[in-house]
């Protein structure tokens, strides 16, 4: 049987221990799928092009599952939803509803994406109208159905979506590996909560980062990702 061998990073929430741990895990190829949260978006960025894209080729390449879960709004853009009320009043200084702009978007709508991250023929899109991409879609279905026991995670927001959508993974019995550096950076700060002395630019990311290593689930490097991708080309 085919592996992938990962090297990742946890968290050790114990006394005595309270530090990070690396290991290798060699995981059966087949049970493993790279899944895209919210990378959609025609604007360029950094993380996108120099991280989430090579590790996304790197994935195809070895012959990893691919699936995308997007946000889609308009599937409950009704006047009376309360996410619509309450992001209203914490995204917009005049309070207006923030299902507003779903509304007008029409039935052709489709996400719009880089052309290094665009799915690609096969590599499922599901959307989403909360932060977890596993809420009311049928992305735990496919995975089932292929048999995938291990989910590699990129994508946005390290805060919201992305932490969700891996929190309700492990909640299914899915193993989570996130890729670090292929997510939000210092941008997801707010102005109390940056702080260039920390290597991640600042609390939210340090306490988000930590939350998630000892409790969600394992943590690797695109760099890591495409070297242990790369290799299963090299056995074969």
């Amino acid at each position: 049987m085919t592996t992938i061998n990962i090297p990742v990073r946890y968290y050790k929430d114990f006394p005595g221990g309270y530090d990070h741990a690396y290991e290798t895990l060699p995981l059966p190829l087949t049970e493993c799928a790279l899944l895209l949260v919210d990378v959609d978006g025609t604007t360029p960025n950094p993380t996108t092009q120099d991280h989430i894209a090579p590790a996304l080729a790197a994935a195809r390449r070895a012959g990893l599952r691919v699936a995308y879960v997007h946000n889609d709004l308009r599937l409950v853009a009704d006047e009376g939803n309360i996410v619509g009320e309450f992001w209203g009043k914490t995204k917009y200084a005049d309070g207006r509803n923030a299902l507003e702009p779903w509304r007008e978007m029409g039935t052709d709508y489709r996400p719009q994406y880089l052309t290094c991250v665009e799915p690609q023929a096969g590599e499922p899109n599901f959307p989403k109208w909360i932060w977890s991409g596993f809420h009311d879609t049928f992305l735990d279905q496919h995975l089932r159905s292929w048999s995938i026991r291990t989910l590699f995670v990129v994508g946005y927001s390290r805060r919201a979506c992305m932490h969700y959508t891996c929190a309700e993974a492990v909640g299914r019995n899915y193993r989570v590996v996130l890729l670090r550096d292929c997510s939000n950076g210092a941008e997801i700060e707010f102005p109390d909560t940056v702080d260039d002395s920390l290597p991640e630019g600042g609390w939210l990311n340090r306490i988000v980062l930590r939350n998630f290593e000892h409790l969600i689930g394992y943590t690797t490097t695109a760099e890591e990702f495409v070297a242990a991708c790369a290799q299963i080309g090299r056995a074969s």
